[in-house]
């Protein structure tokens, strides 16, 4: 394993250091700073991965570190904005009951694997992609959107997003079974 940092985790480690930002821009509430430090995390959560594949400097570490990243960012907005309001209890319980499980897995496969390497989950990108739709339609319905069809929308978004968080979760059962049969 190479432990030098590279460009590409100095990108994804930016993530970390814009959350504590992002949070109190929800908390406060300050749209502007919200919406700023969400694009610029989304935005080098989209370049990380292509500059590290391009300066052939990817490796199982810095792919860890960005998925580590990226589930810290989730479901700290996620708990966020259900502290705020903005999120019905029942779906931040259908959101984050399972990202425990996932957790749990992938903790447990690094162990038993003795590498960085993640557990694979077949829907886990989807899950990821679905979330990061909902994410910025849930800070523009905390800020502006207070029509009834952007709960209807939101309705939807989440139908989807829970219906591919089923097929995930069923995915790391499966994977915390084997891991736990070994």
């Amino acid at each position: 394993m190479n432990p030098r940092f590279t460009y590409a985790d100095a990108l994804t480690g930016s993530r970390l250091v814009m959350l504590p930002y992002l949070l109190y821009a929800l908390i406060t509430p300050l749209p502007g700073l919200a919406v700023a430090t969400l694009t610029a995390m989304i935005a080098t959560d989209l370049v990380d991965g292509k500059i590290a594949r391009r300066m052939g400097q990817s490796r199982e570490f810095g792919e860890a570190f960005d998925s580590t990243v990226d589930f810290l960012i989730i479901y700290s907005m996620f708990t966020t904005l259900f502290a705020i309001g903005m999120l019905a209890w029942w779906k931040w319980v259908v959101i984050v009951l399972p990202a425990v499980l996932m957790a749990v897995t992938q903790i447990l496969h690094m162990l038993k694997a003795r590498d960085v390497a993640s557990a694979p989950a077949l829907a886990g990108k989807v899950v990821g992609q679905i979330q990061f739709v909902y994410l910025p339609f849930l800070l523009a319905r905390t800020f502006w959107l207070k029509a009834g069809w952007a709960q209807t929308a939101d309705d939807v978004v989440f139908g989807v997003l829970a219906l591919a968080i089923a097929v995930n979760t069923l995915d790391y059962a499966r994977t915390l079974t084997r891991l736990l049969g070994r």
